[in-house]
């Protein structure tokens, strides 16, 4: 398989969590692409978890769910990613933020580094031993240049003996590739 872009990497990293998984988390609904993959390669019984700042992105996401038949699977949540520890009461087996601003919609409203730490920290917290994050992150606009630079201060001070996390760009790809972040928790989780 070649992989021809972070999302599709993102994608093909997470899909070995997917499997078995009791609960997944799409950090960032957008107009619900990821949400659809985690609906498409997940068992019937597992959690979806869908958070979005912005009520079009809810109900984008909406619409697309309900035009392949897996709105019932997804619970949406219209708020800040930073407060989804307060929602998701389950060990995470997957996740996946999808960075940046909304296609198609106001680019100025975008993710940025003061909602990304919190809602990473609570992820962290929930990811289950073996569980997978995604992180697509975009250098082509300024907000996603301070996320790439809190990523690339943070991420490298998790446990080693905890984490495994990688970065991934697309070198030759014109007009700023996005990177994709690899976290994978060890089987043992141990802290």
């Amino acid at each position: 398989m070649i992989l021809r872009n972070a999302i599709e990497a993102s994608r093909f990293f997470l899909a070995p969590a997917l499997d078995q998984a009791g609960c997944v988390v799409d950090a960032t609904a957008g107009n619900g692409h990821d949400v659809l993959f985690f609906c498409r390669h997940t068992k019937p019984d597992c959690r979806i978890w869908a958070f979005d700042i912005q009520s079009a992105a809810i109900q984008s996401c909406e619409r697309l769910l309900e035009q392949h038949g897996c709105r019932g699977r997804v619970r949406l949540i219209h708020t800040d990613h930073a407060r989804l520890a307060e929602y998701v009461d389950a060990p995470v087996n997957a996740a996946i933020f999808n960075l940046g601003y909304l296609p198609g919609q106001n680019h100025a409203v975008t993710t940025t580094p003061g909602s990304l730490a919190p809602a990473l920290e609570g992820l962290l917290g929930l990811l289950a031993p073996g569980g997978r994050i995604g992180i697509v992150a975009y250098p082509g606009h300024e907000s996603g240049r301070q996320e790439i630079t809190f990523l690339e201060s943070y991420l490298p001070r998790c446990p080693q003996r905890i984490y495994t996390i990688t970065r991934l760009s697309f070198i030759n790809q014109i007009n700023h590739p996005a990177i994709l972040y690899s976290i994978s928790k060890t089987k043992e989780g141990l802290l």
